[in-house]
């Protein structure tokens, strides 16, 4: 589990955040361990942090345990990140609205490749939305995945 990075840019951590959601090592890596390394991506603050929603990401134990009998393993390729339309414009409309939380939206694509025993694999395309916390002269933090993709 990758740590996080000291990033004070959100589109720049959200990329990061999405390939450390979308990659994972059951071979090497308990469900227990993967979580407690996304939460080090976390912000700090309560008010702000949607855990839930994080966690959320990752299989239940059973099917964690299930995908762990079959070494399965997945690595992330990141295409782009932007922020979408409805949360430029919400920013243009009260640009200091920003400056309670320093919550910044940015969605994030690209594509996911799992692999396991016996060669087998697969990839597919991915998009997640994700709630980036950015305070002034502070690495940026995750705060949550939104509920939907907004493009």
């Amino acid at each position: 589990m990758p740590k996080p990075p000291q990033i004070s840019e959100p589109v720049a951590y959200a990329k990061a955040a999405a390939q450390m959601l979308w990659s994972y090592d059951t071979r090497d890596t308990s469900r227990d361990h993967q979580l407690a390394g996304m939460r080090e991506w976390m912000t700090k603050e309560p008010t702000y942090a949607d855990w839930a929603s994080v966690s959320g990401q990752v299989p239940d134990p059973l099917l964690w345990s299930r995908m762990a009998d079959q070494d399965q393993h997945a690595t992330a390729r990141v295409t782009e990140g932007h922020y979408p339309g409805a949360f430029k414009q919400a920013l243009a409309e009260d640009p200091s609205a920003i400056t309670e939380a320093y919550i910044y939206v940015v969605t994030v694509n690209g594509k996911q490749q799992i692999a396991w025993k016996k060669g087998g694999g697969g990839a597919e395309d991915r998009a997640v939305t994700l709630a980036v916390q950015c305070r002034p002269g502070h690495d940026c933090a995750l705060a949550a995945i939104a509920p939907s993709v907004t493009q």
